[in-house]
């Protein structure tokens, strides 16, 4: 893990929020003590997706690695039409199909937004339910051609947000489940049909200025989402990590795993149990 780590010091992302600027004091400290505040008796259940997979880099093997060191799952959400043959190679090589870590599921389609006003959205209110069918589908055929039985069906979609639209498509599309940070949109019976991998914490897309509030937001954050009796997803966008990001998701799986407080489950888990 020293050569990780030497390699992970040299990334510079274009958009990073402050929070990843620089390490900050104690910041390791903070992070124990928020692990040791946990329940030893009730294991705390977490589970990591990372978003917007469709290139691979430095930034995406290293994530792959580190992982693959504490050995804990993670659910990769792919834009569909991102992918080339040679990007599906190169992804690949980093996160090899044959290895059950990898919960390889559909992220939207092209990642674009749609809405004219309001929050952005691939599908969302302001596209028709034909528009989002046609969509979903290809996105849905292009990712079955590549992963067959290893694509789970998820469906995250870009921003986290959707429509009732959208729920009717992947119900009828056969898909089990959506990921998102908020609840479902109420839709009626398509809407009971799926269940939500629901996130609870973002730790990269943040918007906070200052960066040593946001820590300490972040930690109190985690806390709470894993002292909660329902699983705790984590959202990672490895693009926007720095140093001291990496720094810190591998401290954080680190101290989780060594505790014994902490349950790492997969979306494959999830999908099976409640």
């Amino acid at each position: 893990m020293d050569k990780e780590k030497q390699r992970w010091r040299l990334r510079n992302p274009r958009v990073s929020s402050p929070l990843w600027h620089a390490p900050l004091p104690k910041w390791r400290r903070h992070l124990e003590d928020m692990v040791q505040r946990l329940s030893a008796r009730n294991q705390a259940r977490v589970f990591f997706r990372a978003d917007d997979i469709g290139a691979a880099g430095q930034s995406f093997d290293t994530l792959c690695a580190l992982f693959r060191e504490h050995g804990v799952p993670l659910a990769l959400a792919v834009v569909p039409a991102w992918l080339s043959d040679a990007r599906m190679t190169r992804l690949l090589a980093s996160a090899p199909m044959h290895e059950t870590l990898w919960g390889w599921h559909q992220h939207g389609w092209r990642h674009v937004n749609w809405q004219k006003t309001g929050k952005k959205s691939e599908f969302g209110d302001q596209r028709p339910l034909e528009k989002q069918w046609r969509d979903i589908w290809h996105g849905h055929m292009k990712l079955l051609d590549i992963f067959h039985d290893r694509l789970l069906p998820v469906f995250t979609p870009p921003w986290n947000r959707c429509s009732a639209a959208t729920l009717e498509v992947l119900v009828r599309l056969g898909f089990q489940a959506v990921s998102t940070t908020d609840p479902l949109p109420k839709a009626g019976k398509p809407a009971n049909q799926l269940r939500n991998l629901r996130i609870a914490v973002d730790l990269h897309t943040r918007k906070h200025h200052d960066g040593a509030a946001d820590y300490a937001a972040l930690v109190q954050e985690l806390g709470a989402a894993l002292s909660k009796d329902t699983p705790a997803g984590i959202m990672i966008h490895h693009q926007r990590m720095t140093s001291f990001a990496f720094d810190f998701l591998d401290e954080l799986l680190r101290q989780l795993r060594l505790s014994g407080k902490a349950k790492f489950l997969s979306f494959q888990d999830l999908l099976k149990n409640p």
